[in-house]
């Protein structure tokens, strides 16, 4: 069993089963940084932005079908996801202007770009990330 262990800045050890938690954890913390508005800062000290989403393409459908001013705001792989009915995975890694879209299906394995993903955000913010198997007894 993999067991991935993170240090937060107040000394604390958090421990995860997967990077899927992992990404969860990570943008959550972003989703409040942002929430606040600036009013405090990112483990990083910086203001940037990192987030791992995946978009069903039902969603993405909604927004287009559903709401005609988006239509010209979705991006050329947003739209793709919906005409070929795919997920879009969407990520970020330090600055919105530098978006990564890719299209997969629900059988494409995100856990090593998810791995990737933690990793530099952990590296950006100075902390560290740590792996390791556990045997089963």
């Amino acid at each position: 069993m993999m067991m991935i262990k993170i240090t937060q800045p107040n000394g604390e050890d958090r421990f995860f089963e997967n990077y899927h938690q992992v990404c969860d954890y990570i943008n959550g913390i972003e989703r409040r940084r942002e929430s606040e508005s600036g009013t405090k800062k990112a483990w990083s000290g910086t203001k940037k932005a990192w987030s791992f989403v995946r978009r069903q393409h039902e969603t993405l459908r909604h927004l287009y079908y559903g709401t005609p001013l988006l239509k010209d705001i979705l991006t050329q792989k947003e739209k793709e996801a919906v005409e070929k009915e795919m997920w879009l995975l969407e990520i970020v890694k330090g600055n919105r202007e530098h978006v990564t879209q890719l299209l997969v299906t629900n059988r494409f394995d995100v856990e090593p770009l998810k791995r990737d993903w933690c990793n530099d955000y952990f590296l950006d913010c100075g902390l560290s990330l740590s792996e390791w198997f556990m045997k089963k007894t």
